[in-house]
């Protein structure tokens, strides 16, 4: 018996940092020992920074500088522009970070969850910048807005309340040990159930920028702009900015979710230095304590530590002193490999230990360990003799067995923590390459957005992530926004291709999905097959009505339906059985009640498999038989009186003298083509239609607009349905619609009778026999299903797509999303009902994936995360520049004069606009645009702009400035549309004339 796995398991990263943005590049920047500061002469400063510092003979021009500080997306945190423009940095890229770390650990938080967050963020001036530019720009300063944005104290409930994540959110500052204290304080609170899921995040991001320092005796910064972290050349830390988040989950529980497990963390300590000699010194005494009290907590000894990655900040004192504390701890026996990524990125500050634990965690997942660079001569302290050794090149693991190693960040005041990690638990790559097609599916919250993710994860698929992992991830591990795309396929480059392929518009059907039901003459007999795979439940389905009919019939009627599947190998399009339209049809070729019972089946069962999916239908229409499995679904028939009318039907169709049935593609009217012994059966759009009648006069027809050059195709039937040449049968079927009983329509049913709505016309016997003598109204049909449905899922193999596009301007641009293959067509049936449900899913429909039987997924994988549109948005840029029809481009506060009040509206009359003929709505408009930094329009909603209840407040203050009258709440927000909300300010102030609120 295996015991459980214990620990805590890292899930998901995310990070950006000195010349990185990913994980891979981080990963890449390590192991190729790049130095990724930044570092600028003088000349190239002038301009940003002051005059007297570049002339300073002190003066370093050296910094640890990161890409997109002001970039920010804050409509996908439901921020108002103005609400993150005045927000510090930090705490919107905390935000971002989080986003991204989550999405990489496959977490998709739901209100209720239990996801704690601890977070931390450095020391910047970014408020006092607003300050100065609110002065310079004569806005007022709202206190409240200012704390919230910028205080330490609401970077992580801020995170908590932007994401709805229900957990403890708990702000930790220890100074430079902040990141890896906030680890330990998060594993604790996994450990003791307080939360399922952990986010753990620190920025440290200086504002306004800083792209170097001077260099004082003494200092903590380097004198070259080098940090050398236990060389002997070691003269102090460069400062860099960083944001890295992680996310924690208990092992036990990742490895029963499938996460994918990057790393585990044993166990962690915090300790303090206490009293010394001064506050910024530092303790060998607690820094050796504090690591073998993780060692303690983790069980583990000391000897299976293969690397440390060091606090290692490029001071001599700090270095010599950390130093002396591993040796004690990790230098009497194995190999002990100590690094420290500051060397390359600079002293992150609150970000520097999650930055290391990172580092760790690569080097836990490639079994490597990265060099430390700039170090020249070792310091003489690690040079003595012991099992510590300073990786000065990229090496493999130095020790045997499970792999482990730790990781340490020491404070500014004494704050101390280590952490020790080891190797994920062996996971067994179990995915399916050949098991058949998958749905890849990709979105954004702008077309931008998703055009971005669908790239990331094109070049993911070709990088070699397998089709069912990609699938199962982006189903069940992301959140699906507005845009969306979708591929369906099994090779991964098809697939990658595919997701580039710009999908066009996809707005949202606003009036539903009709199940469309086809009839006879598109059916094939391995239709559907290939779905009784995917579909759970289907081909039980399909096999017990089949049975049913079968009982009804005294015969077996399943062997007629064949369940081999269309392989969809070779070309796209079977030539032969595309042309061959006028094939002889003989009355012995053709088993009209084995033909009907399989149609109806398998329509039936594919429609309550899609119910099984969470897909049901708001409309259902059929196209003759179609209207029998249409009534069945919509509750008119229940399935045994359904069936008993089905088979009684087609024997009474069997015994029924002999026709014939020819589709026709025309522009002519149809009745052009009628004559003695031909009628017109069903009229399907305004350029095809279906004549039926006697078989030599169908015949003749068919011969003659052969001749024309007319496009013309027998029906693979023997008789002239939906003619009086069907009058016997109908009038056979009076004994069983006497027995059964007809509902009402529980779903809204589009009739082929009259080509409108139906009601209660259906629970009448004669309904049913007209049916069968009648001409089809299917065109009509479908342009009255349309006034309710703005997608038509056809519903088995039939004609939909094609009638539709003869249709379109009867159809009102509804789409077509056909579930089953045409017979001509070699494709996997597969492939083709998850198209129809990427499809469904692009307009906002919601599938159950987790109900498909698809391809084994494997062991989940990271994935990139779902790009963000993000802004430039920074409040010290030109004050002129904001974007006020929706996103703030390098804009800030603009000033403008303040309006005149204007007199008061008079009351409008009833039933008119109120703000229509006052400049109410212009000065609520104005206000709005003031308080969230958008244009809005009439029909925007304030709390949908990212409005709250502070910015509420601000609202009556800066409407009241331009009414020069106070507006109640109670009044302002009895609505929140901007039109709405100005019809009543505006009846309010005819209501209570001169009055002042």
């Amino acid at each position: 018996m295996t015991a459980a796995p214990t620990g805590t398991a890292v899930i998901g990263a995310a990070l950006r940092l000195p010349g990185a943005g990913t994980l891979a590049e981080y990963w890449e920047n390590l192991r190729g020992g790049r130095d990724c500061i930044t570092r600028r002469q003088v000349d190239e400063l002038r301009g940003l920074v002051d005059d007297a510092l570049l002339d300073d003979a002190r003066w370093v021009g050296a910094s640890g500088r990161i890409d997109g500080v002001y970039g920010f997306d804050p409509a996908t945190f439901g921020m108002a522009p103005r609400t993150a423009l005045v927000t510090d940095p930090q705490h919107r890229l905390l935000l971002t970070i989080v986003h991204e770390a989550l999405d990489d650990a496959g977490v998709v938080p739901a209100p209720g969850d239990r996801i704690a967050v601890f977070a931390g963020v450095g020391r910047n001036r970014h408020e006092e910048l607003v300050r100065a530019v609110l002065r310079a720009t004569g806005e007022p300063v709202d206190e409240v807005e200012l704390e919230i944005g910028n205080e330490k104290d609401h970077s992580s409930t801020k995170v908590a309340y932007r994401l709805d994540l229900g957990g403890p959110a708990v702000t930790v500052q220890t100074a430079c040990s902040t990141g890896l204290v906030a680890v330990h304080q998060a594993c604790q609170s996994l450990a003791s159930y307080e939360c399922d899921v952990a986010v753990v995040a620190a920025a440290a991001v200086r504002v306004p920028d800083v792209h170097g320092y001077l260099h004082l005796p003494g200092s903590i910064g380097s004198a070259d702009g080098v940090c050398r972290p236990f060389s002997a050349r070691a003269s102090g830390a460069v400062a860099g900015d960083g944001v890295v988040g992680v996310v924690l989950r208990r092992t036990e529980d990742a490895v029963a979710a499938g996460d994918h497990v990057r790393a585990v963390i044993r166990g962690s300590a915090v300790n303090n230095d206490g009293r010394k000699s001064g506050y910024a010194s530092v303790s060998a005494r607690a820094q050796e304590a504090v690591i073998r009290d993780a060692l303690l907590f983790a069980e583990v000894d000391a000897a299976s530590i293969g690397s440390v990655e060091a606090h290692g900040s490029g001071t001599p004192l700090g270095d010599a002193t950390e130093w002396s504390a591993l040796a004690a701890v990790y230098g009497t026996q194995g190999t002990t490999l100590v690094g420290s990524v500051k060397s390359g990125l600079g002293h992150l500050r609150e970000a520097s230990g999650l930055a290391g634990l990172v580092r760790v965690v690569a080097s836990l997942e490639h079994a490597s360990v990265p060099p430390t660079i700039n170090v020249g001569a070792v310091a003489p302290f690690a040079r003595e003799r012991s099992a510590l050794a300073l990786s000065r090149t990229v090496q493999d693991w130095p020790l045997p067995g499970t792999r482990r190693a730790a990781v340490s960040s020491f404070g500014l005041g004494g704050t101390n923590a280590h952490v020790v990690l080891e190797q994920a638990p062996a996971v067994v790559d179990s995915v399916d390459r050949d098991g058949g097609g998958s749905i890849v599916l990709v979105s954004g919250r702008t077309a931008a957005a998703a055009e971005e993710t669908a790239r990331r994860w094109a070049s993911a698929l070709r990088d070699g992530v397998p089709v069912p992992t990609a699938s199962r991830v982006s189903q069940q591990r992301r959140r699906h926004l507005a845009h969306r795309r979708f591929a369906v396929g099994e090779d991964p480059q098809a697939v990658a291709d595919d997701l580039l392929v710009d999908p066009g518009a996809s707005d949202r059907p606003t009036d539903g999905v009709c199940f469309v039901f086809p009839g006879i003459g598109d059916h094939y007999t391995s239709m559907a097959a290939g779905l009784r795979t995917l579909l759970p439940g289907f081909a039980a389905e399909v096999d017990r009505l089949l049975a049913a009919c079968g009982a009804h019939a005294d015969r077996d009627l399943a062997a007629w339906l064949s369940t081999t599947p269309s392989t969809g190998r070779g070309a796209a399009v079977d030539v032969r059985r595309l042309v061959s339209r006028r094939d002889d049809v003989r009355p012995a070729s053709v088993d009209t009640v084995a033909v009907h019972a399989a149609v109806f089946s398998v329509q039936v069962a594919l429609a309550r498999a899609l119910g099984r999916l969470g897909l049901h239908p708001d409309v259902v229409v059929g196209h003759s038989l179609g209207e029998l499995s249409a009534a069945t679904v919509a509750g008119v028939l229940d399935e045994a009186d359904a069936v008993e009318l089905l088979v009684t039907r087609a024997r009474l169709l069997e015994a029924a003298e002999p026709g014939a049935m020819l589709a026709l593609t025309t522009s002519e009217p149809p009745e052009s083509h009628l004559r003695p012994g031909v009628w017109l059966a069903a009229v399907n759009s305004p350029r095809s239609c279906v004549v039926a009648g006697e078989p030599d006069a169908v015949r003749a027809l068919a011969d003659e607009l052969a001749e024309q050059g007319a496009a013309g195709r027998l029906v693979p039937v023997t008789q002239a349905m939906h003619t009086p040449l069907m009058a016997t049968a109908a009038r056979g079927l009076d004994d069983v619609l006497a027995r059964l009983r007809l509902r009402a329509p529980q779903v809204p049913l589009a009739s082929n009778v009259t080509g409108t709505w139906a009601g209660e016309e259906l629970t009448h016997p004669g309904y049913w026999q007209q049916h069968l003598t009648s001409t089809v109204l299917f065109g009509p049909a479908l342009r009255t299903a349309t006034e309710r449905a703005g997608v038509l899922l056809e519903i088995g193999p039939g004609q939909l797509r094609t009638l539709a596009v003869q249709a379109q301007r009867d159809l009102g641009g509804a789409v077509v999303v056909p579930t089953v293959r045409r017979e001509y067509q070699n494709e996997r049936d597969d492939a083709v009902l998850l198209r129809a449900l990427g499809q469904l899913w692009r307009r906002g429909l919601a599938p159950d994936w987790g109900a498909l039987d698809l391809p084994e997924p494997g062991p989940v994988v990271p994935l990139p995360p779902t790009a963000l549109d993000a802004r430039e948005l920074r409040v010290d840029a030109d004050l002129e520049g904001l974007d006020l029809d929706g996103a703030v481009g390098t804009g800030t506060v603009v000033p403008r004069a303040r309006p005149a009040a204007p007199a008061p509206a008079a009351a409008a009359p009833a039933g008119a606009s109120a703000a229509a003929a006052s400049p109410v709505q212009d000065a609520l408009g104005a206000a709005w645009s003031r308080v969230l930094g958008v244009a809005a329009a009439p029909g925007d909603d304030f709390f949908d702009l990212g409005g709250d209840s502070m910015m509420s407040v601000r609202l009556i203050r800066e409407l009241e400035q331009r009414l020069g009258r106070h507006v109640p709440a109670v009044v302002l927000f009895e609505e929140s549309r901007l039109d709405r909300m100005a019809d009543r300010i505006a009846r309010w102030i005819g209501e209570t004339g001169d009055a002042r609120g």
